[in-house]
């Protein structure tokens, strides 16, 4: 007995079967705004943010490039959006420190951290407002640690933005100059060597011939380091003079001597926020 062919009823058993509705034809990409966002990271990762077209990414979507712009504007909306997936990594990496300050140095390495995985794309966003919720997220942060240390909430607002603008505005720098050639690496390098060095470091910067751009990025890292530093002891003074000032622990212990009864009721005044932690952590 002849098998029965799959083509259908009536088919006979050489006929080949029916092709499906599926068959042939390529299945329509499901499009949403956080599956285009993912897709153009990841092209971001792999080529680097500036060639990252609407063109290509709808080919790597596998969808017509015009049907992104029901989910973004523009190409300069969807690079906001990117730069706003940067904050939510960088708001991500935040450790709680056992001070202000160190909670805001946590946040400043993280920022750091995030922009620099991504140099193209941190350079073209380091400098921009993103308006999105990680971006909301981060600026709570940090107010939120401000306010804590004491400052009126109007001022922490302004040394918010403030803090933020120094951070990201070296980030920016750094970023700019990892996304460059190899070639133009090298020489922006030793060009800002030279120019920096100390008298002491200028010989050996001279008789270099090249400049492995790992020493410059060491190099950055150094400098974006003092630039916090310094901003976070500016910071910490603003904070310490707007306080009512209080008696130091010695002048507790001498005044408990002259008045033992005083001595009982007074404490040790508590600086904790005052202190600064062990070693910086680096990028």
């Amino acid at each position: 007995m002849a098998k029965e062919s799959d083509g259908g009823p009536g088919a006979s058993p050489d006929t080949p079967p029916r092709p499906t509705r599926s068959s042939g034809t390529r299945k329509r990409a499901s499009l949403s705004r956080e599956v285009i966002l993912e897709t153009a990271m990841r092209l971001a990762d792999s080529e680097g943010a500036t060639f990252l077209t609407l063109t290509r990414l709808g080919r790597a979507l596998g969808a017509d490039p015009t049907a992104l712009y029901r989910h973004f504007r523009n190409k300069d909306e969807l690079l906001l959006a990117m730069g706003d997936q940067i904050m939510a990594e960088a708001v991500a990496g935040i450790e709680p420190g056992r001070t202000w300050v160190d909670t805001l140095r946590s946040a400043a390495w993280s920022m750091r951290r995030a922009y620099l995985a991504r140099p193209a794309l941190g350079a073209q966003s380091a400098a921009r407002f993103t308006g999105g919720d990680a971006e909301m997220r981060l600026v709570h942060t940090i107010i939120g640690e401000l306010t804590k240390a004491g400052i009126e909430p109007e001022e922490a607002a302004r040394h918010g933005r403030a803090f933020a603008e120094v951070v990201l505005g070296h980030i920016g720098i750094t970023a700019t100059l990892l996304s460059l050639s190899p070639e133009q690496q090298a020489l922006d390098v030793a060009i800002g060597m030279r120019v920096y060095a100390t008298p002491a470091q200028r010989p050996a910067t001279l008789r270099s011939a090249s400049t492995h751009v790992a020493t410059a990025l060491d190099d950055e890292n150094q400098v974006f380091r003092t630039v916090l530093e310094t901003y976070l002891t500016g910071l910490r003074s603003r904070v310490s003079a707007a306080r009512p000032e209080q008696p130091s622990k010695q002048q507790n212990l001498r005044a408990a001597a002259d008045d033992p009864g005083r001595g009982q009721s007074v404490g040790p005044v508590d600086q904790a926020a005052d202190r600064y932690p062990g070693p910086t952590r680096d990028a």
